[in-house]
């Protein structure tokens, strides 16, 4: 196996995630994949050869509205019956998952006491590492300038330092995948959206905490180590909250916009995190980044053989889910093309062929 890299490993998305490993989802795929990817998390080590922490402390969303309560509360019977280990919590329950959070403007919430967080890179050092025991080999900025296809068949990749023949092609190059895939004239519905990370200096007394969501604004803070990591909303031009896109570019992959931290979002992160916590009142922001989400119209990744072209794979498109399913992501992708299908999950839904066809399995939801 052979992985070219335009850049060096870990530059892109990976190095800005958060992290975030969850069950916490409202469609049963999902649910499914984070159960395969979670059994590989939490053996890492035996399955790698190299550490990384999973930090199972789970993940907990709050609701400032009734409403909130009412949406967090519709997948409740979806999470029993799968055994997600999910549950509903009141304020007094949230206030003790996280001592001295403010809850008087707090309806309820949900917990998974599965999820937690990790680390991107030093999990994808562990990868590496692996799969060159394994004999895969790595090389690092060379870039892929288009797909070699033949008929109706993909033959392998065109790069500034000459050819590389190959029977099969994965393109798991996120947000690029959809340039990538024209060369071969494939259509695919993948743009990037912008998100921005903040890190904060030492506040050793939420170290142990839940990832916490705020489920109306979209706000997120999660300890890394001693310190805490903040994700945020959008905030347009007019001030309001943007979770996610509101909606797809007229043409894929539209506008790469970049990838530096808006000046507006570093006061609304002081006053938003300052009102939930009062050890944040005179919150220091250390660092802060920007990276991409790698969208699609229905917020799931494309996974699996591109209809029509034979040896061309994409595992692309994750919506800002793509590190905590990379395990499930990675052995479900080798099983279909080594075997003709995923036989661990079945994931025939992910086939870029749903926006193909215009079939709709899942329900678009960034968070």
């Amino acid at each position: 196996m052979l992985v070219l890299e335009r850049d060096k490993l870990g530059s892109g998305t990976t190095k800005g995630g958060l992290g975030g490993i969850r069950h916490q989802f409202v469609d049963e795929l999902d649910i499914r994949m984070s159960q395969l990817a979670t059994a590989f998390w939490r053996n890492f080590e035996d399955r790698t050869g190299s550490r990384h922490e999973f930090e199972e402390r789970g993940y907990l969303f709050i609701a400032n509205s009734e409403e909130g309560v009412a949406q967090l509360r519709e997948p409740m019977p979806l999470y029993e019956r799968m055994r997600a280990a999910v549950r509903m919590v009141n304020r007094v329950e949230v206030a003790e998952l996280v001592p001295g959070i403010r809850t008087d403007d707090v309806f309820g919430g949900r917990f998974g006491a599965r999820d937690g967080y990790g680390d991107p890179l030093a999990a994808l050092a562990g990868f590496a590492a692996a799969a060159q025991l394994d004999g895969a080999s790595f090389r690092e900025g060379i870039e892929v300038d288009s797909l070699l296809r033949d008929g109706d068949r993909v033959t392998g990749v065109r790069t500034a330092s000459g050819d590389v023949r190959a029977e099969r092609v994965l393109l798991a190059t996120g947000c690029w995948t959809a340039a990538l895939a024209a060369t071969a004239a494939v259509p695919v519905p993948i743009w990037p959206y912008r998100r921005s990370i903040m890190q904060s200096g030492p506040l050793p007394q939420l170290a142990r905490i839940p990832l916490v969501i705020e489920w109306e604004s979209g706000f997120h803070f999660r300890p890394k180590g001693a310190a805490q990591r903040f994700a945020m909303p959008n905030i347009t031009t007019d001030g309001k909250e943007e979770k996610g896109p509101t909606d797809a570019p007229a043409a894929f992959p539209g506008e790469f916009a970049p990838l530096e931290v808006p000046p507006s979002l570093e006061p609304w992160v002081r006053a938003r995190a300052a009102w939930r916590h009062p050890a944040f009142a005179d919150l220091v922001i250390t660092d802060s980044w920007s990276c991409y989400y790698e969208m699609t119209p229905d917020d799931h990744p494309i996974v699996g053989a591109v209809p029509g072209v034979a040896g061309l794979y994409i595992a692309a498109g994750f919506s800002g889910h793509g590190f905590m399913h990379a395990p499930a992501t990675g052995q479900l992708v080798v099983e279909e093309m080594l075997d003709g299908r995923a036989r661990s999950i079945d994931i025939r839904d992910l086939s870029l062929e749903r926006f193909q066809t215009g079939r709709r399995p899942f329900k678009a939801a960034v968070l």
